[in-house]
């Protein structure tokens, strides 16, 4: 598994034992003494202070890591803004800045987003309002005149690593502040923010590789600890143990439910739930967001559903789909733009019409390719558009739509993919290898996402001993495998006996492609595989 990571003798201690001593140096990112210059001098001069914070599962919990520093100093000369998905759209915007200047800001601190914000940052230098963008995005070729410009992914960045997501910007520059002025805040209190640097790392189709790593990893630690009322009421709602929290449960329970505020319009209610000290508060925010999540499944799906059927109706798919609907909301189309992914395995773009008129959209990579390398090479398609390698956002004319397919497919064929080998690696087992020793070997590896895959196992001759449905709906897969002296559960989620090639009956020999994982259901710790294929 190291190996197939292309993990060297040298760096295997620091792949299985990350160590929270080894981030690195927060100074080394590119302004980040001037932005903690600024934020100290705000503070000791009360100046008004506003945080603005993209709407997603990424800046919110930014804004939260944020809020909670300031909580901790006790500073109250502060307020948040979160732009409306579908009316604001992404990043800086005048209209916001003319009323952030009505609660007479003086700083404006942005978390995962304005990198892109050229105009938006001119326009709040002439309001007397100086800007520290803290961002993960790759810039364009000129920078916004902004006070400090912290960003990783900056062309004369030498930070050594280049895969932070926007929350774990927002953490540096706190670890900054505290490292130079602790404003009353305990030593190492900072690190019970990195519950949410967890969330938005496994969230936000980052590399958990390096830095990445570490955060995720002790911030898992943190998750599963976290005094938060708004968490527990969370994981109340869902059925989930807080003590056994996998990334699995962040990326599939979680984030989908943050996420849903902002797609469905109201993304204040995730950012409120996030950081209320009130219990009362926290339940009825999650049991509000349990309520949007399902109608945004409802909208989601049948999105989906169109636009597989008019996929089914061409001729022929690109290597590229660009696919969308002036009445598609693009503040559901990153979900879509993932099923299409899944489904086809091409990057896909789909595109939608805004509150203002505007057709924008969202995109998702496969197989590695850069996103914004492929917007970058095509950049006259479209009016604006950023993001990173895996996911992004853009807005086009109608006119350049009808070559946009055409346009991003010869492009992608001049690309290379990028992810390492891990992603497809498959390793041979038999079933008696199954048990805690294996399972204990594997979890050295968590938290697996992105540039980190789950391990694929191949059990060759596998004989099945019984299958099932199981569910409220009956609209999942159990096979029970016969392991010498003991069965093996494997399962799959939205499945049937039906949604394999071969025939799944008691005394057939198939063999099988899964991961191994450990279930927590109804506090019962039961190691079973999670079916990825089923071949002869």
């Amino acid at each position: 598994m190291l190996k197939e990571r292309g993990v060297t003798p040298e760096e295997q201690e620091d792949f299985l034992n990350p160590d929270y001593e080894k981030l690195y140096d927060p100074l080394l990112l590119p302004d980040m003494e001037k932005a903690r210059d600024r934020v100290i001098k705000a503070i000791k001069d009360n100046e008004h202070i506003v945080v603005f914070s993209d709407y997603d599962c990424d800046g919110l919990p930014g804004a939260v890591v944020l809020s909670d520093f300031f909580v901790r100093t006790g500073y109250k000369n502060i307020s948040f803004y979160i732009p409306h998905r579908h009316d604001e759209g992404f990043g800086l915007n005048q209209d916001a800045i003319t009323e952030i200047a009505t609660r007479d800001a003086k700083l404006m601190i942005t978390v995962d987003c304005g990198i892109a914000n050229t105009k938006e940052v001119a326009f709040a230098n002439e309001k007397g309002i100086d800007v520290i963008i803290t961002d993960h995005h790759k810039p364009n070729p000129v920078l916004p005149d902004a006070y400090a410009i912290v960003n990783q992914n900056r062309d004369d960045s030498n930070y050594p690593f280049k895969g932070l997501c926007g929350a774990a910007v927002a953490f540096k520059l706190v670890q900054a502040v505290v490292a130079r002025e602790t404003f009353g805040v305990k030593d190492g209190m900072e690190k019970w923010s990195l519950d949410m640097v967890a969330i938005a790392t496994l969230s936000d189709m980052v590399p958990l590789l390096g830095e990445n790593r570490i955060l995720a990893r002790f911030g898992l630690s943190v998750l599963r600890k976290s005094p938060r009322p708004g968490l527990a009421a969370l994981f109340k709602k869902m059925n989930l143990d807080q003590s056994t929290l996998s990334e699995d449960d962040v990326t599939f329970m979680i984030t989908p439910r943050i996420n849903a505020a902002s797609r469905m319009g109201v993304p204040e209610d995730a950012f409120k739930l996030l950081k209320t000290k009130d219990y009362g508060e926290a339940e009825r925010l999650a049991l509000h967001l349990e309520k949007i999540n399902n109608e945004r499944k409802g909208v989601v799906a049948s999105i989906v559903k169109e636009a597989k059927s008019r996929l089914a109706g061409r001729e022929e798919i690109a290597d590229v789909i660009v696919i969308g609907n002036p009445e598609w909301r693009p503040a559901l189309l990153g979900l879509v733009a993932n099923s299409l992914v899944e489904e086809y395995e091409r990057p896909a773009f789909v595109w939608g019409r805004s509150g203002n008129g505007t057709l924008k959209g969202s995109c998702r990579s496969y197989n590695g390719y850069d996103l914004f390398v492929l917007m970058s090479a095509t950049n006259d398609a479209f009016v604006e558009f950023g993001g990173h390698t895996g996911a992004g956002g853009f807005s086009v004319t109608l006119e350049s739509l009808t070559t946009l397919e055409e346009r991003l497919t010869k492009t992608l064929s001049g690309l290379e993919a990028g992810l390492p080998s891990a992603d497809a690696s498959l390793l041979n087992i038999n079933l008696n290898d199954i048990g805690e020793h294996l399972w204990d070997t594997i979890s050295q590896f968590a938290p697996f996402g992105m540039g980190n895959k789950k391990p694929i196992f191949k059990i060759p001759n596998a004989q099945i001993k019984s299958v099932k449905k199981f569910g409220k709906e009956g609209n999942h897969l159990e096979v029970t495998f016969n392991g010498g002296d003991r069965e093996v559960k494997a399962i799959s989620f939205f499945s049937s006996p039906d949604s394999y090639s071969t025939p799944l009956t008691p005394g057939t020999y198939i063999s099988l492609l899964a991961n191994l994982e450990k279930s927590y259901f109804r506090n019962y710790p039961e190691l079973r595989l999670r079916i990825v294929d089923i071949e002869p």
